[in-house]
């Protein structure tokens, strides 16, 4: 996230996946830059304990949660609309929400492949199907959202999650050139095998052909983000 951006403007920032990770990262930074944060995941202990982490950082954050699912449209409608009313309109969002179960096609059930395209994409939508009505009235405003390195090419025994972040990107590339009429600017992040305590388990769950492939690689430190 650049440091200066005349399009996300002054107000509050929603990030999804914000309990921990590269969302409870993203929130620390713009939490630093004095924006409003609602931090949302599905478990209130953990956004209790990042509030407060992000707080012991930044002494002046301004910090909220909310627990609830990104698969629920209309719960995610109604705490955006919430938070325009209290902090005017929405400068950002980072949809950061996400699951990984690695495995192989012909062993995973069905429904693995539909929780991570109903959290992964979906809940992706969801999200800036919420803040786009904000930020579009306000003029301006900045979306990222979070595919991965396995939204760019197929990787063994990511079957279910690789095409999920693929829909992420795709639906990236389609708001970057329908949004920047309105002023809002769309960021797609694929980052790579990152140190969070998702990776780590992620990594105990890996076939074989990936945990070697990955064995060599070098991880992103969330310091870099925040």
């Amino acid at each position: 996230m650049g440091d200066n951006d005349d399009r996300a403007g002054p107000g509050p920032a929603i990030v999804t996946g914000g309990s921990s990770g590269i969302g409870l990262a993203a929130a620390t930074r713009l939490a630093r830059r004095g924006h409003p944060v609602v931090l949302i995941a599905r478990r209130a202990e953990p956004l209790a304990e990042a509030a407060a982490a992000i707080r012991r950082a930044v002494p002046e954050a301004r910090v909220a949660t909310s627990a609830l699912d990104v698969r629920d449209a209309a719960a995610l409608a109604g705490l955006v609309d919430a938070t325009v009313r209290t902090h005017g309109p929405i400068a950002w969002l980072v949809a950061a929400a996400g699951v990984v179960e690695p495995g192989l096609f012909v062993e995973q059930p069905l429904d693995a492949h539909r929780a991570q395209l109903e959290i992964n994409y979906l809940g992706t939508l969801h999200a800036v199907h919420a803040v786009v009505p904000s930020m579009r009235a306000a003029g301006r405003g900045r979306i990222v959202l979070v595919s991965s390195g396995a939204g760019l090419f197929g990787i063994y025994g990511y079957s279910a999650y690789a095409p999920s972040k693929f829909a992420v990107r795709g639906l990236a590339e389609v708001l970057r050139v329908e949004l920047a009429e309105h002023g809002i600017a769309v960021t797609l992040a694929c980052p790579p095998d990152t140190d969070t305590p998702q990776l780590a388990g992620e990594t105990a769950r890996r076939p074989a052909v990936p945990a070697a492939i990955a064995a060599g690689n070098c991880l992103l430190p969330l310091g870099s983000i925040r």
